[in-house]
């Protein structure tokens, strides 16, 4: 079956589905933290939080990743070569991949959240502080439970694009699903059958995240009546 590669595509499945879900993790995490400093009233925090999404959602994917991987590494090994000659060191591909895509995905992931928190009512945060709640208590009972409702639309977005985006991690070598169909497609001279394999994987990865993301909207919408015009 699959002309003995089907161990393989499922190896880049799973690969694809890590790369996917660390990268989902990283860009949740730099996102919030770039979306609470664009709304912080300090200048300094939001002109560098602005620069940085500014930054990430200026050039495709790819090209971050082809710069960063093959530039950063250059500059590095330059580096090392500087303090310790004829020294060099390989950037694994798996972890320039996640840091790489978690990095540019958590520029958009931070105007999802930014616009999640605008949506919150302010007097609702004002009145958590008049009852003497402490700044994080507001934040993580007030805040970030009605965030999510207004963040997850844009979250499904972001993890659909990023899980479509995990495929140009191919072109740094990285077993990923892309890459393994693309090698086994070459070797058996069947490419259009992987690539048709590849691609209702990705069907049925994305399928199956918009059923598990619209649960979880409707678990952070429980007690909101919906407007109807």
């Amino acid at each position: 079956m699959l002309y003995g590669y089907a161990h393989a595509i499922a190896v880049g499945a799973m690969t694809t589905i890590n790369v996917a879900l660390v990268s989902l993790l990283v860009a949740v995490v730099l996102g919030l933290v770039a979306a609470m400093c664009k709304s912080a009233p300090n200048r300094v925090l939001n002109t560098i939080a602005s620069l940085y999404t500014s930054l990430a959602r200026s050039a495709p994917d790819f090209v971050w990743l082809l710069f960063l991987y093959y530039g950063g590494q250059a500059a590095l090994n330059y580096a090392v070569n500087k303090v310790s000659p004829g020294r060099s060191i390989d950037i694994d591909s798996y972890m320039a991949s996640v840091i790489i895509l978690g990095a540019v995905y958590g520029g958009y992931v931070a105007e999802t959240f930014r616009g999640a928190m605008l949506s919150v009512p302010a007097g609702q945060l004002e009145a958590g502080y008049a009852f003497g709640l402490r700044k994080r208590t507001v934040l993580f009972r007030i805040l970030y439970p009605q965030m999510m409702r207004f963040a997850i639309p844009g979250l499904s977005n972001n993890w659909l694009a990023l899980v479509k985006a995990s495929a140009i991690t191919s072109m740094v070598s990285l077993n990923e699903l892309v890459f393994l169909s693309t090698a086994a497609g070459r070797a058996t001279h069947h490419i259009l059958l992987f690539f048709c394999i590849a691609g209702a994987v990705y069907l049925a990865l994305t399928t199956v995240s918009l059923w598990i993301l619209r649960r979880l909207n409707m678990k952070f919408s429980l007690g909101v009546r919906e407007v109807i015009l």
